[in-house]
């Protein structure tokens, strides 16, 4: 309740040079205490992870795990200040770098098959038989279907996610001009918006349409880069059976092996972002209530007891004590991730509006501790730590100067591929941009007209098929 009345005093300005270190030292206690007991629940899933899938890893998992495992040794033990605390803060950033960096380059490959993957599902009932094809042609019912489907909602954000899943599975029909004029009236949605929404924007659209895409990548996985390369020499306007069946075959290997470390991943940044939140708040951590001392010894003590066994490489059952640890830690982050909303707004807050007084009070290195551990804590895994802070927003003319980027370097794109491959990165771009529908008509319009210009009866059957799926989900 302190905190409480800490923050409602904070946002309505009141006794600032009080309230605002007093805020922040609550808050640091807090997200170390949270980033514990999440180190102790993430670490463990990631050790079971281990466990049951280390023989499909690749070898950068594997030395990454080993540095983590170094990192996490002895952390309950750890001095809160000095030189020991700094170093591993230094050698776990570069750490989460170092996997960023690998996450990347498995988002590239990601992307790269999911267009193949998407090219032959519309070649697929070429080979297969196609159930109920005299329906095939009822194009206007099942547009009106579709349409019922979006719109079955009062929640704007729904529907535009609806429109948005339909439309990047619909037959694309449309020409490249018309292709931009879409890029272009979705883009411009985003007038006004932060420069940082801007940049996230462009770098999905740039990342789908796998438009940086180099032989760079062919270093870190050059057996993929092979399998990448029997794709490219498809021609899907004249493939076989047995292209179709060896490059599904194909696609299905490689979206295991992806889906695999690609996860592992992601939880071993998730358990990076936990622990370096915990070194980076270890020094400025204060006196802390009982049942915060409670959560994070049991949170240690698990986070330990797994450091062990992963230093051994022992595939283990939790012991009797780590289980009853776990029953101790039951509740907290869902009753905390509701609190959390209220610091991260106040930590805002004193960053935007009172980020002087910060300065002269001597705790611009706590503010600046307390944000970047906001960042850590949010949903964005990957974030990037260095990015700028300054909140900017965009015009027209810089979202002109994205597009007209993003039309030159498309262009020389779509020069280079198989017509399938063409319409492919349309509908993994298409789906991905701010809705440029205005209304249910505009909606209707195209799912109609994609589903009316397409002649061939094997795609269009595969869309249905696959939005009917997406419908009765």
């Amino acid at each position: 309740m302190n905190l409480k009345s800490i923050y409602k005093n904070l946002i309505n300005n009141r006794n600032l040079e009080k309230n605002i270190p007093d805020f922040m030292n609550d808050v640091v206690g807090k997200y170390y205490a949270y980033a514990s007991v999440q180190l102790a629940l993430l670490y463990y899933t990631y050790y079971e992870m281990y466990c049951d899938d280390n023989s499909h890893w690749d070898r950068g998992l594997l030395d990454y795990s080993k540095s983590l495992t170094d990192l996490v040794a002895d952390l309950g033990n750890l001095s809160k200040s000095g030189k020991e605390l700094e170093d591993k803060v230094k050698a776990l950033d570069k750490l989460r770098d170092q996997v960023k960096s690998k996450m990347d380059v498995i988002s590239s490959y990601r992307d790269l098959f999911e267009i193949y993957e998407y090219a032959l599902n519309r070649v697929e009932y070429r080979f297969k038989s196609m159930e109920d094809i005299d329906n095939i042609e009822d194009d206007e019912e099942f547009a009106k279907e579709v349409l019922r489907f979006i719109f079955d909602s009062d929640d704007n954000v729904q529907i535009n996610e609806l429109i948005k899943e339909v439309i990047g599975q619909l037959p694309i029909r449309i020409t490249r001009q018309k292709f931009f004029d879409y890029l272009s009236e979705g883009l411009y949605e985003l007038t006004g918006v932060q420069e940082a929404t801007l940049d996230t924007y462009i770098y999905i659209i740039r990342s789908r349409a796998t438009l940086d895409i180099t032989d760079t990548i062919k270093e870190e996985y050059p057996d993929l880069w092979s399998k990448k390369e029997a794709l490219e020499g498809l021609d899907f306007k004249e493939i076989t059976k047995k292209d179709y069946e060896e490059a599904s075959a194909l696609i299905e290997e490689v979206g295991f092996f992806i889906d695999t470390i690609s996860t592992a991943y992601y939880v071993l940044m998730e358990v990076i972002n936990q622990l370096y939140v915990i070194l980076i708040c270890a020094s400025y951590v204060g006196t802390v209530t009982n049942e915060e001392q409670k959560l994070e010894d049991a949170a240690f003590y698990i986070i330990n007891d797994i450091n062990k066994v992963f230093y051994d490489k022992k595939a283990e059952e939790p012991s009797e004590d780590i289980l009853k640890k776990f029953e101790s830690l039951e509740g907290y982050l869902e009753y905390m991730d509701y609190e959390l909303m209220s610091f991260e707004d106040g930590i805002s807050h004193i960053d935007t509006h009172h980020r002087d007084l910060v300065e002269s009070l001597m705790e611009e290195k706590l503010l600046n501790v307390l944000l970047t551990s906001k960042d850590l804590l949010s949903g964005s895994v990957f974030i990037d730590l260095r990015k700028n802070r300054q909140v900017e927003t965009v015009n027209k003319e810089k979202i002109q100067k994205e597009i007209d980027k993003l039309i030159e370097d498309f262009d020389n794109k779509f020069k280079k591929v198989d017509r399938m491959i063409v319409r492919a990165i349309m509908a993994n771009t298409i789906n991905r941009l701010p809705v440029f529908f205005k209304n249910h008509t505009e909606v209707m319009d195209y799912v109609l007209y994609s589903l009316s210009s397409c002649t061939d009866k094997a795609e269009k059957y595969a869309c249905k098929e696959i939005i009917n799926y997406i419908m009765a989900d």
